[in-house]
């Protein structure tokens, strides 16, 4: 018999705190790689089939963040089900600013993630943390990383306890 246990809507999310009116917003959807295993807020990027997948596939690629959790109902259905196949996310040259848990807080704390901070792809160091975001030392856009996002507030402690990052998405891939 067929299981799905999706995480509870606190425990991985993504929200579009400002400069979103949800019938207009900048995102994209399409069909889940393989081997896509990613949750709400995660960084992801198209692969070279043109399928969904966590992390950047390239150091070029588009950086998206994602509406859907991977093993989400609506992304992927149970037998019998009509609905899924599709995940989406908010396409980082969109303007608006975002929250999202999927921040690599096992390799830096939170003051690392201060105020103007670039974000890159935390899984390009430890691949444990794909998907997620971590910050570049020094403030600086360093040329051979694809910045995919900058702070704007840090992180902070949202309504259920869980560390949140408030960051505005943007895409400048990597010029070396």
């Amino acid at each position: 018999m067929f299981q799905h246990n999706p995480s509870q809507n606190y425990e991985h999310l993504l929200h579009a705190v400002s400069g979103s009116d949800g019938m207009h917003d900048l995102q994209y959807a399409g069909a889940l790689a393989t081997d896509a295993n990613w949750r709400r807020g995660a960084l992801i990027s198209i692969n070279s089939s043109g399928l969904l997948r966590q992390g950047l596939s390239t150091v070029t690629a588009m950086p998206m963040f994602a509406i859907n959790d991977s093993t989400d109902y609506d992304v992927l259905s149970d037998d019998g089900n009509t609905a899924g196949g599709a995940a989406s996310g908010f396409v980082a040259t969109g303007g608006y600013e975002l929250k999202t848990t999927e921040v690599d807080l096992e390799n830096f704390t939170a003051a690392e993630y201060s105020w103007n901070t670039a974000l890159i792809d935390a899984g390009i160091a430890d691949a444990a943390q794909i998907g997620k975001v971590a910050p570049v030392a020094g403030n600086a856009f360093p040329a051979a990383s694809n910045i995919v996002g900058t702070t704007s507030r840090g992180v902070q402690s949202d309504v259920y306890g869980q560390q949140v990052l408030y960051f505005w998405p943007e895409h400048l891939p990597a010029r070396s």
